[in-house]
């Protein structure tokens, strides 16, 4: 293997490397779903949001609460993810709410208008109280 190859395979290591990965969690709440997504939501991962969803939350007629705290980057699949789910939860008369996405989410929302549409607050009992749902298992706080 020539240097400029070993380089090149060292360098897309190092690049690998900086990626975060997607890590989600679903929880049931009483009248809803709470999904945790943190990572990334990119083209590499939004296929995992969207099954994560479909899997955990297999009845659009009760609210989703995305949790966005942990996302550190979102691209146009993530958002196509969340205009694909906030259809599918308006058609059965229910909402998509989006808890404390990040100011690189939130801007991406902005720019593309998409924040019109999508229920967005800053913290997640803010939005868990919006989604008029409960979380039988409440953080404790530390």
């Amino acid at each position: 293997m020539s240097e400029q190859a070993a380089g090149r395979h060292a360098d897309d290591l190092a690049a690998e490397a900086d990626v975060t990965p997607l890590r989600l969690t679903s929880r049931a709440l009483i009248g809803g779903t709470l999904i945790e997504v943190a990572g990334e939501v990119d083209a590499a991962t939004a296929a995992n949001l969207t099954a994560c969803i479909e899997r955990g939350h297999p009845d659009a007629g009760l609210p989703l609460v995305l949790d966005m705290s942990g996302v550190s980057f979102m691209d146009s699949s993530g958002l196509h993810v969340l205009v694909q789910q906030y259809h599918r939860q308006d058609e059965h008369g229910t909402g998509l709410y989006l808890a404390a996405p990040h100011e690189r989410v939130r801007r991406i929302l902005k720019l593309t208008g998409v924040d019109q549409i999508l229920h967005t607050y800053s913290a997640l009992d803010q939005a868990l109280l919006a989604a008029d749902v409960i979380d039988p298992t409440p953080r404790s706080a530390a």
